[in-house]
């Protein structure tokens, strides 16, 4: 017995979506080795005791179908390793009793649910008879263990004649009774087929688990259903079957009922978009449109009962939380009420505030590195106060984490760590933001932090090695994080933790100023290009950098002085604005006929002072900064309305279309313009536009 291929165990289907998703390398690592056509004697022993097989079949028309062989264990034996013989009949109105026939490619997959084994079969009937048939092995491989749900059986003597007529529907559309048990099903099995070469061993029937937690397949309508597809082992045989040819069977056990639900159609394979970013563990959705459904009632000839959902369940959503996820994003910008839920010290001046819904619906999804925008009441203060914080943990659809620090005159900062406790309510939209990672770069991914500056870093820390846990495709991380000392360093314990473990992360932490007892710390001063050179070993790497302005001014030269391309440079800021990027001017979709030339007269009202705006002189808060006035901001690009202010007389134009809200008397002054010229047609002759600061 040899492996089936020294070159690919896979066709054509398979290797498009392995390269699709960036796992072909890594998959026939090791894949190449475990695929063979011929069974282990572990995989032998392992189908001889098991009480149930999955079959996959295909029918007359080219249709296939699931189906689900029951025996007493031993019903399945292995006469030699290229061979598997089932003693039993199929369930009355099972599909399968029909597409029997000599030769016919079959699919197996045997699961033990009590343990959560499973191994994969596909291969071809030898031999038809009156103690049932036997097949040839084509492909023997092991399958993981993920979102298996824990169950044992008790068989019933219904085993013993499963010829036996029961109560069966059929129908081209899902009935109310087969939708109930489907939308609470928590497992279900698909087949599907490819088959162009009745002699290579790569082709045929495939027949796979999917589970997920109850409800996790979604009826659209009578005719319709749609699943999350999550990380599995990458072979992507049933996609890869579907790639390239869309029919599929579907079996449904109702563990609680005992009827079967078989189901053919055809499948679409849903990529992108605002519905699969929706599904927390979602790599990509399936949609199903039915063909036919046949229902036999009580056709299961054992008693079932539940011990657990399997652990990886627990990293996944649901479509509730989809319709809440997309229900706040299509409404991103109105503001929410959130509750305090928890509250963690990180450092001596930074803590972390875990904020939930209080209506108890989802959290709305977004990328790591992006802030979220919150307004909250202050006593003392008029009217509600806006800022936004960076959210310093991974999208998870239950909280967010804000992690903030304690700032000398920070009004906000001080009211968090002073005043909020559990149960503290204030308001928030949707996470927004342009500082994310690059997707689907294959780069290494450098992480550069100051300070605070390093809560994007942990979101986009954790996101990574999460991703890399999911795909098997790691990037390397070099997590380099600088602060005053240990009174300052959060995450310290996080970080650590997870580069022991890790092999594919490299963390430094350097402190300016380390006390005598200080010891979580790599390096003693600052970072700067001899330390980076130390670190980084000669590569093309993907920098993000975040951190006060003398930091994040200091390391961009460094990384200049190192010859790092600027479209490698990604970086976020705390405090007033800088243009590290030479090349990084306003960007404005207007050509200059579009744009005012000014000089325009602009009055901040409230100060007192007079400005003249020139287009050099860039955005109205760079002016007003220009002019000594301190006007709150915090995204500097029209995403957090932090910066909104009262226009009292005048118009503005938008250098990019903002996406934060705003009433209809205010602008946005980090991302606009005077529109205005002096005159009766505005604001007299004296002003072009007048602003309430």
């Amino acid at each position: 017995m040899t492996d089936v291929t020294t070159e690919t165990p896979f066709h054509r289907g398979e290797l498009e979506i392995q390269d699709r998703v960036g796992v072909r390398e890594r998959v026939h690592s090791y894949a190449p080795r475990v695929i063979r056509d011929h069974m282990p004697n572990e995989h032998r022993a392992f189908f001889a005791q098991l009480p149930q097989l999955i079959v996959g079949s295909v029918d007359a028309e080219g249709r296939p179908w699931a189906s689900m062989l029951v025996g007493r264990p031993g019903f399945i034996s292995s006469p030699d390793p290229g061979r598997l013989h089932m003693s039993a009949r199929p369930l009355y109105g099972d599909p399968l009793n029909d597409n029997l026939t000599a030769h016919a490619p079959l699919g197996f997959l045997g699961i033990e649910f009590h343990s959560r084994r499973r191994n994969r079969l596909n291969g071809k009937v030898e031999r038809l008879g009156a103690d049932g048939f036997q097949i040839t092995v084509d492909q023997s491989f092991g399958n993981c263990p993920k979102y298996i749900q824990e169950r044992s059986f008790e068989l019933t003597a219904a085993v013993d004649s499963p010829e036996a007529p029961r109560p069966l529907q059929r129908d081209q559309t899902i009935g109310a009774s087969a939708a109930a048990a489907i939308t609470r099903a928590d497992s279900f099995f698909i087949a599907s087929v490819f088959s162009e070469d009745a002699e290579d061993r790569r082709h045929g029937v495939d027949v796979s688990h999917r589970g997920g937690k109850p409800g996790f397949v979604h009826l659209v309508d009578d005719k319709t259903l749609i699943f999350p597809d999550f990380s599995g082992n990458f072979h992507f045989n049933t996609l890869g079957n579907i790639l390239l040819n869309p029919k599929v069977g579907l079996l449904f056990p109702d563990f609680e009922t005992g009827d079967i639900i078989y189901i053919t159609g055809t499948a679409e394979i849903i990529w992108d978009g605002e519905e699969r970013d929706a599904f927390v563990g979602a790599e990509r959705l399936v949609q199903i449109r039915v063909d036919e459904v046949i229902r036999v009632e009580n056709s299961l000839p054992f008693r079932s009962k539940f011990w657990g959902y399997a652990p990886d369940l627990a990293r996944t959503g649901s479509w509730q939380d989809v319709s809440e996820t997309l229900e706040i994003i299509r409404d991103r910008d109105s503001w929410r009420r959130y509750r305090v839920a928890r509250i963690e010290k990180e450092s001596e001046t930074i803590s972390s505030f875990y904020l939930t819904s209080e209506d108890g619906k989802a959290t709305a999804g977004y990328q790591p590195g992006q802030f979220l925008p919150i307004r909250l009441d202050i006593p003392g203060q008029e009217g509600l106060v806006r800022r936004t914080y960076t959210v310093s943990e991974t999208p998870n659809g239950d909280f967010y984490r804000l992690s903030i620090k304690r700032e000398d005159e920070g009004l906000v900062s001080g009211y968090f760590h002073d005043h909020m406790r559990l149960g503290s309510v204030l308001e928030a939209m949707a996470p927004r933001g342009k500082f994310t990672l690059v997707p689907d770069s294959p780069r290494p991914v450098v992480l550069l932090s100051g300070g605070v500056g390093i809560t994007p870093m942990i979101a986009m820390m954790n996101h990574l090695l999460l991703e890399a846990a999911k795909t098997g495709v790691a990037r390397p991380v070099y997590f380099i994080h600088g602060t005053q000392d240990g009174r300052e360093h959060a995450f310290g314990f996080h970080v650590r933790n997870l580069a022991r473990q890790i092999e594919d992360l490299t963390v430094h932490i350097c402190y300016a100023r380390p006390r005598e007892n200080d010891l979580d710390y790599d390096s003693a001063g600052y970072i700067d290009v001899a330390l980076l050179r130390s670190l980084l070993p000669l590569d093309d790497y993907d920098f993000y950098l975040c951190g006060p302005p003398p930091f994040m001014t200091a390391v961009y030269q460094g990384l200049s002085m190192l010859g790092v391309a600027e479209d490698r440079v990604h970086y976020e800021s705390f405090g007033p604005a800088m243009v590290l990027k030479p090349v990084e001017q306003i960007k404005d979709s207007k050509t200059p006929s579009q744009m005012a030339a000014g000089p325009i007269a602009v009055c901040f009202s409230k100060s007192g002072i007079e400005a003249e705006w020139l287009p050099e002189k860039g955005t109205l808060l760079e002016l007003a900064e220009a002019e000594g006035l301190t006007p709150e901001f915090s995204c500097r690009n029209g995403s957090c309305g932090t910066c909104a202010t009262k226009v009292k007389c005048g118009d503005v134009d938008y250098l990019d279309t903002p996406m934060a809200a705003r009433d209809s008397d205010e602008v946005l002054i980090c991302c606009s313009t005077p529109k205005s010229v002096q005159g009766t047609a505005s604001c007299g002759e004296e002003y072009g536009l007048i602003l309430d600061i």
